[in-house]
C-alpha cells in the first residue's frame, strides 16, 4: 500500500496514512506509486475486481463531496459531523463526540488569539515570542481539526457502505472494502477501525450495539489524537507549547449537558501522546458515553445547538 512506501522513505514503520494528506506526500516518487498500485491490484481477487473498483470510485466521489462541502471551517465541520450523525441514526457516538470536541477547540482558538493580540502589543517593545506562540497554537488546532475530518469521514462512509453490501449478500465485496485493497489512504488502524464499526453497526440489540459502538468511539478518538500528536510534533521541534492545566469538557448533570473544567494531571504535557489520550478520552468520550441515557442527552444538546 502507499503508506508502506512512505514508511520506507521516512524510515518510520509506524507512520500513519493520514500523513499522506500532508507535507510527507512530497517524499513519494513515481516509482513508489507504481509499486503500491501493483501490490494493491494483486491483492484484489480477479472475480471481484470490477465490483471492487466500481465501489472504490463511488466511495472516492462521495468522500470528495463531503470533504469539499464541509471541510472548510470549524462550523462547516460541525455541520458535516451532524449530517454524518443523522445518516448513522446517531447509533455511532463519534460524530457527537467530535462536535463537542470542536466546541472546546473553538475556545482554545479564542485563547490563542488572545495570545496573538498580547503578542502584537508586546512585539512593539521587542518581544515577539508570545505572538508566535499564539499563531503556532492556532495553526496546530486548525491543521489537526481539518486532518481529523479528512481522515475520519471517508472511513465512516466506507463502513456504512460495507454494512449495506453485507445486507445485499455481497459480503466478499464488503470485505475487500474493509481491507482497503483498492483504497489509497489506508493503514492497519484504518482497517481495524472500519471493521469494528461495521461489526458494531450490524448488531441488532440497541444496548449491546451502543456498548460496542461506544468502545469503537474510544478507538476512533485515539486515532484522532494520533493526528494531533503528528501536528504537535511538527510544531514542537522548534516552538514552545503552552502549558495546560485544565480543559472545558462536557458533563451530564441532572439529564442536562454542561461544560465544566476538567483538571489535567500534575505536570501534564500536551506532547505526551499516551497521557493525552487517557485524559482527553475521559474528558470528552467517557463523559458522554457512560450510558445510553447520557449519550442521548449529549445528542439532543448537539442537535438543538447546531441542528
Amino acid at each position: 500500500m502507499l503508506i508502506d512506501a512512505l514508511r520506507r522513505r521516512l524510515g518510520a514503520p509506524t507512520a500513519a496514512s493520514f500523513q499522506l494528506m500532508g507535507e510527507d506526500l512530497q517524499l513519494l516518487t513515481l516509482e513508489d506509486l507504481g509499486v503500491a498500485v501493483a501490490a494493491q491490484e494483486a491483492a484484489i481477487p480477479e472475480d471481484l475486481r470490477a465490483d471492487v473498483l466500481a465501489e472504490e470510485r463511488a466511495l472516492a466521489a462521495e468522500s470528495h463531496r463531503w470533504l469539499t462541502k464541509f471541510n472548510r471551517s470549524l462550523y462547516g465541520r460541525i455541520a458535516g459531523y451532524l449530517a454524518l450523525g443523522k445518516r448513522l441514526d446517531f447509533r455511532y457516538p463519534w460524530p457527537v463526540v467530535a462536535i463537542l470536541g470542536i466546541v472546546q477547540v473553538i475556545g482554545g482558538m479564542d485563547r490563542a488569539r488572545v495570545y496573538g493580540l498580547a503578542g502584537r502589543i508586546a512585539s512593539r517593545f521587542g518581544f515577539d515570542s508570545i505572538e508566535k506562540l499564539g499563531d503556532g497554537s492556532e495553526d496546530v488546532l486548525r491543521r489537526t481539526n481539518r486532518g481529523i475530518f479528512a481522515d475520519s469521514v471517508p472511513t465512516v462512509l466506507r463502513a456504512l457502505r460495507a454494512v449495506e453490501l453485507h445486507r445485499e449478500d455481497k459480503s466478499d465485496v464488503a470485505e475487500a472494502l474493509i481491507e482497503g485493497h483498492g483504497a489509497v489512504l489506508w493503514d492497519e488502524e484504518s482497517r481495524a477501525l472500519c471493521r469494528s464499526l461495521v461489526e458494531g453497526l450490524q448488531l441488532a440489540d440497541e444496548a449491546g450495539g451502543f456498548r460496542a459502538l461506544a468502545a469503537v468511539t474510544q478507538r476512533h478518538f485515539a486515532r484522532e489524537q494520533a493526528i494531533f500528536t503528528h501536528h504537535i510534533a511538527s510544531r514542537s521541534r522548534t516552538r514552545k507549547l503552552p502549558a495546560v492545566k485544565a480543559v472545558d469538557a462536557p458533563v451530564i448533570e441532572r439529564s442536562r449537558l454542561a461544560f465544566r473544567p476538567f483538571a489535567l494531571p500534575a505536570g501534564f504535557d500536551l506532547r505526551d501522546h499516551a497521557a493525552r489520550v487517557d485524559a482527553f478520552a475521559e474528558a470528552f468520550v467517557s463523559s458522554v458515553t457512560g450510558s445510553l441515557a447520557d449519550y442521548r442527552v449529549a445528542t439532543e444538546w448537539v442537535v438543538r445547538r447546531f441542528g
